[in-house]
């Protein structure tokens, strides 16, 4: 391989591994929520969920699902976001993981994953 091939490929790794790997950190009091928007893309069978077996802390917070919100409403099978709401429970921390897989393939690894830090405070 030419030293070009070996730097675009390195250039993809990186960027999937940033893309997988991405952290959100945020504080919440009791009782207030917090959204987040996942992108996705509509008419690929991908969608996002929690991934409760991989996450800690649950029993501090709320989440739920908006809705899918597409970015350009006539245009079928095409980008939008994953609107979700974290709400505050009780005091502690929670580090929620989302997956973007499709729901009928149990032994693929999903092909995005993106966690949530979440630090629930009193709102005094």
């Amino acid at each position: 391989m030419t030293t070009w091939t070996h730097f675009a490929l390195l250039s993809v790794l990186v960027l999937a591994g940033c893309q997988r790997g991405q952290v959100d950190d945020f504080t919440v009091a009791i009782g207030r929520q917090h959204d987040i928007s996942l992108p996705y893309t509509a008419g690929t069978g991908y969608a996002w969920s929690v991934d409760a077996a991989n996450s800690v802390g649950l029993d501090h917070v709320e989440v739920a699902k908006l809705g899918d919100t597409p970015k350009v409403a006539d245009l079928p099978g095409g980008p939008g976001s994953s609107e979700w709401s974290i709400k505050g429970r009780s005091s502690g921390t929670a580090e929620i993981q989302f997956v973007y897989g499709r729901s009928w393939e149990k032994d693929t690894p999903p092909a995005k994953v993106r966690r949530v830090h979440v630090e629930i405070k009193s709102s005094k």
